[in-house]
């Protein structure tokens, strides 16, 4: 069931030589392919790994390589661990087919294994993303009408929802020590960043030169990072993607590691962003990390067949995919024949 190796590649940083360091890696196996989505300080690990019948289920593996499986109560091969807090707590979804109606639910299970369930009043949909030390939840819900509301789940199990003034969908996603959660809502004249203070003020923010902001990670300090659209110079441009950092103070940084569009999916306390680039045309992903002081490297793991490489989980935002200490953890398919999914873990 499971299966694991540790490969050292010398590889170029994005803008040096080739040869420049040597990243080790990390391969892991379970059944059809794991999704590791989210590390801690420890590096303790969290994910999703699907089963040779296509069954969803959650893991979780300890920094000495051990993997422990698990399912929420009554999930029918549908679980996913989606984010994982400095004391082993982690965070994801199942599906409940209790009648009369199928929904998303969403849980945390404890360091001791565990479960607690809970969904916002009126939800059909439960979608966590992010649990910080205290046990805070951060994530979106919709209702019956398809309308989305972030929210976030207090430490003490109360639920509030998070709705923008004038916000007609809205996501959350990061959510950092001190309560801060960043997402995105759409207004119907296009879609903005927030950050909700902990006493529960929102900001609304927007990239100046950007058409649409997409914000997935804050840190202790308030540094936000995310997506936006850029337009391009001319009229008929072909937009693209771009990275951004927003400062504590506000002010913005915008990034572009390579030809494609970029996906920042997690921004640590050292300022580190880690996320992926993709062609969702060609189907080409490759990962990247950007240092505090703006220097980015591409990577593909050397075992991962060239343009698989996800950091983190394609579906998920702010859940953890780096930790402070910059190891980073996601999926790819093997270089090898029948190209199987496999997770890896890259130590800097």
């Amino acid at each position: 069931m499971f299966a694991e190796r540790l490969i050292c590649s010398w590889i170029g940083a994005f803008g040096l030589a080739a040869g420049a360091f040597c990243q080790t890696y990390v391969q892991f196996s379970i059944d059809a392919g794991p999704i590791p989505g989210s590390i801690n300080q420890k590096g303790e690990i969290a994910g999703t790994y699907v089963d040779f019948a296509n069954g969803f289920h959650g893991f979780v593996r300890d920094p000495g390589g051990k993997i422990t499986a698990f399912d929420a109560p009554g999930s029918f091969s549908s679980t996913r661990a989606i984010s994982i807090n400095a004391g082993g707590a982690i965070t994801g979804t199942f599906i409940d087919t209790t009648p009369p109606v199928v929904r998303t639910r969403a849980y945390v299970r404890d360091p001791e294994g565990n479960f607690t369930t809970f969904d916002p009043p009126g939800s059909v949909s439960t979608v966590p993303q992010s649990i910080n030390a205290r046990g805070a939840i951060s994530g979106y819900y919709n209702e019956s009408n398809q309308r989305f509301f972030g929210f976030v789940r207090h430490p003490n199990g109360k639920i509030t929802s998070i709705d923008p003034p004038g916000s007609i969908s809205s996501q959350a996603f990061g959510i950092n020590a001190k309560g801060a959660i960043t997402g995105y809502y759409s207004d119907g004249h296009g879609t903005h960043g927030f950050l909700r203070e902990p006493t529960g003020t929102i900001i609304s923010f927007d990239v100046p030169e950007g058409t649409g902001t997409f914000p997935a990670s804050i840190n202790d300090a308030g540094a936000i990072t995310g997506s936006y659209i850029n337009p391009g110079p001319f009229p008929g441009s072909v937009p693209r993607t771009f990275g951004f950092v927003r400062d504590p103070d506000g002010n913005f940084t915008s990034f572009d590691p390579g030809p494609r569009d970029t996906v920042p999916q997690i921004i640590n306390n050292e300022g580190a962003i880690a996320g992926f680039l993709e062609d969702l045309a060609l189907d080409i992903f490759h990962g990247f990390v950007r240092s505090p002081e703006g220097t980015s490297t591409v990577f593909d793991p050397p075992f991962c067949f060239p343009g698989s490489t996800i950091t983190g989980s394609i579906l998920d935002k702010g859940s953890g995919s780096m930790n402070d200490k910059g190891v980073i953890v996601g999926a790819c398919s093997l270089l090898t024949p029948p190209f199987p999914t496999v997770g890896w873990v890259r130590f800097p």
